[in-house]
């Protein structure tokens, strides 16, 4: 590892293993790092839990041990927003990835799920039901395999529209 590269940087994976926050039933799983990955199901499969009570609260404890409680003050802390409509979102994150961030996200809109580079498909229902990962790829993949109900109507809104899901 060079010098000057952050040890967060010497991996390509953000790596899961064995969640079982709330109703998710030992998760394991890979997500790619400097990618758009987008985290969808249906109502209460567990996508909440694997990312804000899993992934977002290991990176917050990290944090808390990694820096200063002086540090950590300097850092912002961003309530959710009440809005009604967020335009130019996918260019912005487009940017947070294009400067090598990871951009994980929780969406069901099939414009912003064949933008993603990744998708993590949770389910295959809601409560008791979910918490499983029932697909884990590409947007191409997903359409291409339809193996979900995510994926069912991701391929019919991409066949509606030449060129709905790109690549990086």
């Amino acid at each position: 590892m060079p010098s000057n590269q952050h040890l967060a940087d010497s991996h390509d994976l953000i790596r899961v293993q064995g969640a079982r926050v709330n109703n998710l039933k030992d998760v394991s799983l890979e997500i790619p790092k400097r990618r758009l990955t987008l985290v969808t199901g249906v109502s209460g499969s567990g996508k909440s839990s694997l990312v804000f009570s899993t992934i977002a609260a290991e990176s917050q404890r990290l944090i808390n041990e990694t820096y200063s409680a002086f540090v950590q003050g300097f850092m912002p802390t961003l309530d959710r927003p009440e809005v009604d409509v967020l335009e130019q979102l996918l260019g912005l994150l487009d940017r947070l990835v294009d400067s090598g961030k990871s951009v994980i996200v929780i969406e069901h809109h099939q414009a912003v799920m064949a933008h993603a580079d990744w998708i993590i498909d949770l389910g295959p229902g809601a409560g008791h039901d979910g918490g499983r990962i029932v697909f884990e790829g590409s947007p191409a993949d997903l359409v291409a395999k339809k193996p979900t109900l995510t994926g069912e109507h991701l391929a019919a809104f991409v066949g509606s529209r030449p060129k709905a899901v790109r690549s990086r």
